[in-house]
């Protein structure tokens, strides 16, 4: 007998509301990060070349909590790193991001893992509003795309691989979002911009590749609604597609051609098509609104990451930055591009590595060569993967036919195809790595792009493929035939989940050694002990050539086990390096034996004239030093830091020497003299993020005050 329950009504009890589809995805998130805490105090995988750069992003935790935890003090700059280093002006520094609440309460270990499971989670309900509340898909088949966003390979290898900024882009869906549905509640700009503040806060080259992102789709957006419904797709997409090449083509080949006229060449041109066709100009109505929101969203961003930007430039004059992609074999300009280093993963390089990436997920063991004895020179992709797993990357495909056919889709489906050309770069001719990013402002600076671009293929493709879903589902009669597909559907998801979730267990798989404390000294590398024969100077030059900072190392040579040791790593491993003119008091070999400098003077404070020195103390963002000056003529004491300009002195004149904190003093007696560090460019910054946030926020319950007010005049008016 039946149980009198009709096919339709068991179909509206499938039905999910909002707070139990949330519900749903936090509970998703936190079994896929369950691996990370089998060894509660992991923190490293068992492949050492990753770890460099991994521990590396966990330094900036530990530093922060042992600054402010132990030593009482915000770490403007620190005397842990390179002999003396702005670190709160550096691109990874956390020390003032949301993620270091759970650093301090949960230490460097823990606090990392629970920051790890909050991202992902952010990154789950960002696709899930994406697909529900803009694309107006299916509660169910919104629900499919959070967990396949949260279960996707993405993030698990770019982390297994060791770089932890990376996973900053989660916040990408919640922000995506928050501007398309922003046209009838403006707040949601202000949300946007808070989120993508937290990215400029600690993402580094993550913030210009999102704000890229961000302008790429408010362009696809005033493209698609600025159509006519009967017009085809190359009347909807030619000009707009065709003016977007040569808005971003024009200022790439200027750079490259290092002439300012092909910017007038192109952008005249451009303008001109924008105004005197009327297809073009139906999109440039379409296209202010979406700009001026877009540009709020970076306003507001940028006013609350002053710090950063502030820092940033501070580095730009002092700091050298190497990591940048050498075209080589540019289609473009092939008489000035050197032999490609095929070593290096810079995009896809055919259909097969494409497909193969965008299924697969981070191999647990890595080939390297080697080189002074040791890992480098990764050859196995890296950054490539995507994770979807084969038959979840065929519904995205179908998922990507069908959006090219519906308006609000279509900027999802046409970015993708756009991110996916320039992953592929030069190998994909004509390149549209060089004509559609190359000539922005640090987007050319890109090592490896397909690092910091094919995240955006994920975020097109996951909701598409939930579109696929809702669309086939749709098609099949009401009831057990759509409960099924559904079920079937979401069982597939076992596949992502269970093949990406295992590199969290891979990343936290090795804990973390238990060093004893030690007198404050500073260290560095050499290859062996034949480099003493050298000035320092020249050594230091030596070991940038043969990369010793930047593959695999001793543990004693790297700065997450050094600043819990409280020892200075001189040659750390950063991409932004300052002029390290410290001297160590050892060396460490690649073989990790331990070599006495032979030049060091057996202390971290120098003299010279009738003065000595009684003792000292070092700090973060301080120094003190005891002094005795012995006669009536000027003396000179020497900090073996780093100079940097923003340091006060209690009393006499710093001096910059030879790249050493010094002063000059005069006048007989003991004193002791004190250094603060004190930049006023980032102080004032500091200053103008917090007035920001006070204003924003006001403007926020404002502004969420008045969309509620409307919401509900629009509701008793649709009830009358």
């Amino acid at each position: 007998m039946g149980d009198g329950i009709s096919s339709a009504d068991r179909s509206r009890r499938w039905r999910l509301s909002p707070r139990v589809s949330v519900v749903l995805l936090l509970l998703g998130t936190l079994v896929f990060g369950l691996p990370m805490f089998a060894e509660l105090q992991g923190i490293a995988s068992a492949d050492e070349f990753r770890n460099n750069d991994w521990l590396n992003c966990r330094s900036f935790d530990v530093l922060s909590r042992r600054a402010i935890l132990e030593d009482g003090e915000f770490p403007l700059r620190t005397h842990l790193l390179g002999g003396g280093f702005p670190v709160a002006a550096h691109p990874s520094d956390g020390s003032w991001a949301p993620t270091i609440l759970a650093v301090l309460l949960f230490g460097d270990v823990v606090g990392v893992k629970l920051n790890l499971l909050l991202l992902f989670f952010a990154g789950a309900l960002g696709a899930w509003a994406l697909s529900r509340r803009y694309l107006g898909l299916s509660p169910p088949a919104a629900l499919f795309a959070g967990l396949l966003f949260a279960f996707s390979g993405w993030a698990p290898s770019m982390l297994l691989v060791g770089f932890y900024p990376q996973v900053l882009y989660l916040l990408a869906p919640g922000i995506l979002h928050l501007l398309l549905t922003s046209p009838r509640r403006p707040a949601r700009l202000l949300v946007a911009g808070l989120l993508l503040c937290f990215v400029l806060q600690q993402g580094g080259h993550a913030f210009p590749s999102l704000v890229y992102m961000l302008g790429l789709t408010c362009w696809l957006l005033a493209a698609s609604e600025s159509a006519g419904d009967g017009s085809g797709a190359l009347k909807r997409w030619g000009p707009p597609l065709g003016v977007l090449l040569l808005i971003c083509a024009t200022p790439a080949f200027a750079r490259g051609l290092d002439r300012a006229w092909p910017l007038l060449a192109g952008w005249l041109p451009a303008a001109v098509l924008m105004v005197a066709l009327p297809r073009l100009r139906r999109m440039l109505r379409a296209l202010l609104p979406w700009a001026g929101r877009m540009a709020l969203v970076i306003v507001v961003a940028c006013s609350l990451g002053a710090p950063r930007l502030a820092g940033l430039s501070m580095l730009e004059e002092s700091a050298e930055y190497h990591h940048t992609l050498h075209r080589g074999e540019a289609l473009w300009f092939p008489d000035r591009g050197a032999p490609r280093n095929t070593d290096v993963e810079d995009f896809y390089e055919g259909p097969a590595d494409f497909v193969r990436g965008l299924a697969g997920r981070a191999p647990r063991h890595a080939e390297y060569k080697e080189r002074w004895g040791r890992k480098a020179a990764p050859q196995t992709m890296e950054y490539a993967w995507l994770g979807l797993t084969p038959v979840l990357l065929l519904l995205a495909l179908v998922g990507l036919v069908l959006g090219f056919r519906d308006r609000r889709a279509a900027p999802l489906a046409i970015s993708a195809v756009l991110f996916s050309l320039v992953c592929f770069g030069w190998h994909a001719p004509p390149d549209f790595h060089f004509l559609l990013t190359w000539g922005f402002p640090y987007l050319y600076d890109f090592a490896q792009p397909i690092k910091y671009f094919n995240f955006f293929i994920l975020l097109s493709l996951v909701p598409l493929a939930a579109l696929a879903l809702d669309r086939l589902v749709r098609r099949l009669p009401e009831g057990l035939p759509r409960l099924g597909a559904t079920a079937a559907a979401f069982a597939l998801l076992l596949w992502p989940f269970f093949q990406n979730r295992a590199a969290l267990g891979e990343l936290f798989a090795e804990p973390r050694p238990a060093p004893e404390q030690e007198t404050f000294h500073q260290m560095a590398m050499v290859a062996d002990a034949s480099w003493l024969e050298h000035d320092p100077d020249t050594i230091r030059e030596m070991g940038i050539r043969a990369h010793l900072r930047d593959f695999t190392r001793p543990v004693e040579a790297t700065e997450y086990n050094n600043i819990r040791r409280g020892v200075g790593t001189i040659d750390w491993y950063g991409s932004l390096v300052i002029d390290e003119a410290a001297r160590p008091a050892h060396y460490l070999t690649t073989a990790g034996e331990e070599l006495d400098n032979p030049v060091y003077l057996d202390s971290e404070f120098w003299a010279h004239g009738t003065v000595s020195i009684d003792g000292g103390r070092i700090g973060h963002n301080w120094v003190e030093v005891d002094v005795n000056v012995l006669g009536s003529e000027k003396v000179l004491v020497i900090v073996n830091q780093s100079w940097l300009e923003g340091f006060q002195a209690s009393e006499g004149r710093i001096v910059d020497h030879e790249g050493l904190l010094g002063i000059e003093l005069e006048g007989k007696g003991d004193r002791t003299v004190r250094f603060d560090y004190r930049p006023q460019a980032l102080l004032m910054a500091f200053k103008v993020a917090g007035g920001s946030l006070l204003v924003w926020l006001l403007a926020l319950v404002v502004l969420s005050w008045r969309g509620r007010s409307v919401e509900d005049v629009d509701a008793r008016e649709g009830a009358g």
